[in-house]
């Protein structure tokens, strides 16, 4: 299976939830943390609602998960690897 492209945005969202320890995070939070990093309220939804459809993050009690636990591998090793 090809691995799914992400634009520099997606990524952002991804890393971003990566970095909550817990595996989850609720939708505010995660939301407030991209604000701080340049993403506002329409981008947020626009992103959430791609990759919720996609398969990669899921919703359950208004907590983000990542359900896609190699993309975030992969994007780990990418940061490690000199990405930004």
């Amino acid at each position: 299976m090809t691995p799914m492209s992400l634009s520099e945005r997606e990524e952002m969202f991804i890393r971003a939830l990566c970095g909550f320890s817990h595996g989850h995070v609720g939708q505010d939070t995660l939301r407030l943390k991209l604000a701080g990093l340049g993403m506002g309220e329409d981008e947020f939804k626009q992103v959430k609602k791609k990759l919720l459809y996609s398969g990669v993050i899921g919703i359950v009690y208004g907590n983000i998960t990542l359900e896609d636990k190699s993309l975030g591998e992969r994007l780990a090793v990418g940061a490690e690897g000199g990405r930004a």
